[in-house]
C-alpha cells in the first residue's frame, strides 16, 4: 500500500459517521480475531518484518469493505478530472 493509498483510506474513514465507524470497528475486530485463529498456527505471534498494513488488512478481508460517504465517488476512473494526464509522460 502506498502512502497515497493509505491517506485515501484514512480520508474515507474520516468521512464515516460515528455509527458507521462503530460498525467498521466491530467488523475489524471480528475479522482480525478470525484471521488470528487461522494464521496463529501457521505464523509466529510476531508479524513478519516485511509485512505491511495492507497485507494485514487484506488477509483479514478488510480491503474494499469501507463504503464511501454519500457524496464520494465510487469509481474515480469515471471522473474525467481524476483521469487528466493519465498515461502521459
Amino acid at each position: 500500500m502506498t502512502h497515497t493509498d493509505f491517506n485515501q483510506l484514512l480520508s474515507s474513514i474520516n468521512g464515516l459517521t460515528p455509527q458507521q465507524m462503530r460498525r467498521v470497528i466491530r467488523e475489524m475486530e471480528i475479522r482480525l480475531a478470525t484471521a488470528g485463529k487461522h494464521s496463529a498456527s501457521a505464523k509466529a505471534a510476531k508479524p513478519d518484518a516485511g509485512e505491511t498494513a495492507y497485507d494485514v488488512a487484506s488477509r483479514a478481508g478488510l480491503i474494499g469493505c469501507i463504503q464511501g460517504t454519500p457524496r464520494s465517488p465510487t469509481d474515480l476512473s469515471t471522473n474525467e478530472k481524476h483521469m487528466e494526464g493519465f498515461g502521459h509522460d
